[in-house]
């Protein structure tokens, strides 16, 4: 069994680096994306209803699909930036100063948002399947979500981990890190559980729920997370939670060329993230039974999904364990022809606005 990297090691250069030959055949790779963003165009008049919703959605999702498939982790990670980096690039657009924390494990985390004047902090995991880093379109949601509840007299302000990417450390490495920017908020800056919300999209979502089961249920391989008992924080946030990693759901299959996630990037990342380990209700939330979520500590929570996901089918089935226990204090969103993380992922395309994400700062006004 692997250990967690040391400090020093997060720190440092990534513990794997990309090889000679993978950097010669980025460009080949690149080739074979561009033709099936090709062919992916000229047969969308022609997908039928097994095909995504819009022309847009259908092409950048098979576009997404290819290039996940035809580059290997270490490459897709050498093409882009790291989380911090495009933290630092966006900032300096936005005439903002970047303002980083570094948590005991080493990994780092950022504000967006000034959360010394904030009535709440919001405490974000990213997607990417635990292997890729956050994007711009990350701080430009969140970003667009601190506006809209400034309007309200809401002031927020986000926390946005950095973890260790997969494969330079596996679970629970990323729990570990999670727990540790959430701790941060309560004790360094000594803010009541009822002012912290939990969000995540993805594998983000993952690691949200990973700390609700564990602030419950601990893990013993994990930091606690301490919440005196009369509290509970304020609210979870999911954007399309990966809360199983099976790939025999239904509409796994009829959603198959709709979405930008895989079967095939669903399976590797999962088991690269489990690096050889069983999983467990901290990897998989749909793993334990209705009861594991009775008496959970958060006061609301939310889900949004989109109808042409792939992950559609597990969200519903484990919103349905936990609404069973917590019906009045959690709400699912499905939008229809949507797909996985759209608020995230549609702005990178051209699509400016989402019924999750308008769904997501809606309820947030109505709750805050």
């Amino acid at each position: 069994m692997s250990l967690p990297p040391t400090p020093a090691q997060v720190l440092g250069p990534p513990i794997h680096q990309i090889s000679f030959l993978e950097k010669l055949d980025l460009l080949p790779g690149i080739l074979s994306t561009v033709l099936s963003i090709a062919y992916a165009a000229a047969t969308a008049p022609f997908r039928g209803s097994s095909g995504a919703s819009t022309f847009n959605r259908h092409v950048s999702s098979a576009a997404v699909r290819t290039a996940v498939k035809r580059f290997s982790t270490l490459q897709l990670q050498y093409i882009g930036l790291s989380f911090g980096k495009v933290y630092e690039k966006w900032a300096g657009q936005n005439n903002l100063s970047p303002e980083f924390i570094t948590l005991p494990s080493g990994a780092r985390a950022f504000w967006l948002g000034d959360y010394k004047s904030a009535k709440y902090i919001t405490v974000y995991f990213h997607g990417g399947g635990f292997s890729l880093a956050g994007e711009d379109t990350h701080l430009n949601f969140w970003n667009g979500v601190h506006e809209s509840l400034k309007a309200n007299g809401v002031p927020m302000a986000t926390l946005f981990l950095e973890y260790t990417l997969v494969p330079h450390a596996t679970y629970p490495t990323q729990v570990i890190q999670s727990v540790e920017a959430v701790n941060y908020v309560l004790k360094d800056l000594k803010r009541p559980a009822s002012d912290i919300l939990l969000a995540g999209d993805s594998a983000g979502g993952n690691l949200a729920l990973a700390i609700l089961s564990h602030i419950s249920h601990p893990a013993p391989d994990v930091p606690p997370v301490i919440i005196p008992e009369d509290q509970k924080l304020k609210a979870a946030v999911l954007i399309a939670p990966w809360v199983s990693f099976e790939l025999t759901w239904p509409r796994t299959k009829t959603n198959e060329f709709k979405d930008i996630v895989s079967c095939y990037a669903g399976d590797k990342w999962s088991k690269d993230y489990l690096g050889g380990k069983q999983s467990t209700p901290y990897t998989e939330a749909f793993i334990p039974p209705a009861d594991w979520w009775k008496d959970v500590k958060v006061e609301q929570l939310l889900a949004v999904a989109g109808s042409d996901e792939l992950l559609v089918d597990p969200i519903e089935a484990w919103f349905a364990k936990y609404n069973s226990v917590n019906p009045h204090t959690s709400t699912l969103v499905v939008a229809q022809g949507e797909i996985h993380i759209e608020p995230i992922i549609g702005p990178r395309f051209g699509r400016t606005k989402s019924e999750q994400g308008e769904a997501i700062k809606s309820w947030l006004k109505a709750k805050l």
